[in-house]
């Protein structure tokens, strides 16, 4: 979907707001000159003499028809209006000029009776000159291209931050502001410390990277070293219950610590694709979970996907282990293939899941336990949604649902690079 970008929005806004303060400006500053300028009060004092004048000379002159039309004459000329006189019903009697159907009218009275009406209309006096007119538009114009000028200049350092917001939020921590001229001021102190956060979190997060993986290496080697005594135990005839119960402990905790190191390598961004045919990794999902390959049910027809192996390994192995441990075991690992989207389908032969659990199963931290159903039992709840993370680093999805025929289906699907 295409989107108008919100600095484009921003600029825009800031252009209207100024074309219509201008313009505003504009209309009150016309108004003004036409109101009260020179022109405005010459009308008003033209108005004021032809009437005061006006109704008595009519009054006097209005039996004598030729004394009245000289008198409308000589007001037309001395005020280069137009004049028009009435009689009571209205039936024009004199007229001086074009007709005139506004402006100043005059009511003639003799003794309380209505004798006519005098209608004049004046030359246009009162309004502004129209040089002065296209001057105020031109200026308006002029102000309002400007405008658009400082609503773009105000709005490119945003849109750079707004690039590097987003790059560092999309996980590319090396963005930095970089605004040139646009340095100075407080969007320049804003971009400062835009830089220093991403430089303080790269920092941080750098070095909890390095932590993470100096630790999980040195836990690591000790587990190797007491499953190397275990087997050592057993080859020299010592028997106890509680070594394989060490063991699988030993094998938990080096479980975990792979999803971790699998997990701080998704939340860097370190993943190392490649080219891999899809049966291929179903056959060493299980060979490494220790199942038979007569589970695989292949339907790829060859299939390849770009893919990161240690992590995808790491998704599929969580899968099975998950039906193995709550689901009552595997009953196949099926690949098929659909459109542009390549599925690993790991279906199971347990209860299938509660309504909850099919709801969160792929949550982080989320562990069923006394929720029942696949996906139970007393981990950390981080096998299913490292999956649904993988997947999604890899640009596909992960998912479940229960089968009709019972079990449930537990889906990781990924997209394949050349079906477009």
């Amino acid at each position: 979907m295409c989107e108008v970008p919100r600095r484009a929005r921003l600029q825009r806004r800031l252009f209207l707001w100024f074309g219509a303060t201008i313009a505003l400006t504009a209309l009150v500053v016309g108004a003004a000159v036409s109101a009260f300028g020179p022109g405005a009060r010459r009308w008003r004092e033209e108005l004021e003499r032809f009437q005061d004048l006006g109704v008595e000379q009519y009054r006097r002159a209005w039996r004598d028809d030729d004394a009245r039309r000289e008198l409308t004459r000589g007001i037309a000329r001395a005020f280069q209006a137009d004049v028009t006189v009435s009689d009571a019903d209205g039936r024009e009697l004199d007229r001086v000029g074009a007709a005139c159907s506004d402006g100043l009218t005059l009511e003639v009275h003799d003794r309380g009776r209505l004798l006519g009406t005098v209608r004049g209309c004046m030359a246009g006096h009162h309004h502004p000159p129209f040089g002065f007119l296209i001057g105020l538009a031109s200026t308006a114009l002029m102000l309002w291209g400007a405008s658009a000028v400082i609503a773009r200049r105000l709005t490119r350092p945003l849109a750079e931050l707004e690039r590097v917001t987003r790059a560092i939020g999309s996980g590319d921590l090396a963005a930095r502001v970089r605004l040139g001229r646009h340095q100075p001021g407080e969007v320049g102190a804003l971009a400062d410390s835009v830089n220093e956060m991403a430089s303080r979190i790269e920092r941080q997060l750098k070095e909890e990277r390095e932590l993470l993986a100096a630790v999980s290496h040195e836990l690591r080697s000790p587990l190797a070293r007491l499953r190397v005594l275990i087997e050592l135990a057993s080859s020299e005839g010592v028997t106890s219950p509680r070594l394989p119960e060490i063991e699988s402990e030993i094998l938990g905790i080096d479980a975990l610590i792979g999803k971790l190191l699998a997990s701080s390598r998704l939340e860097f961004g370190t993943l190392t694709r490649k080219t891999l045919d899809a049966a291929s990794i179903g056959r060493r999902a299980l060979e490494a979970a220790g199942l038979s390959a007569d589970t695989l049910d292949d339907r790829s027809e060859g299939t390849s996907v770009d893919v990161d192996p240690t992590l995808i390994g790491r998704a599929l192995g969580n899968l099975i282990e998950n039906a193995v441990r709550h689901a009552g075991g595997v009953e196949r690992l099926a690949i098929t293939t659909g459109g542009d989207r390549l599925s690993f389908e790991v279906l199971d032969r347990g209860p299938g899941f509660s309504p909850e659990v099919l709801r969160r199963a792929f949550e982080a931290f989320y562990s069923a336990g006394a929720q029942g159903g696949a996906g139970g039992g007393s981990s950390l709840g981080l096998g299913l949604s490292l999956v649904s993370r993988i997947a999604r680093a890899h640009g596909g999805r992960a998912f479940a649902e229960n089968r009709a025929e019972g079990g449930s289906r537990a889906v990781l699907e990924l997209p394949v690079p050349d079906a477009a």
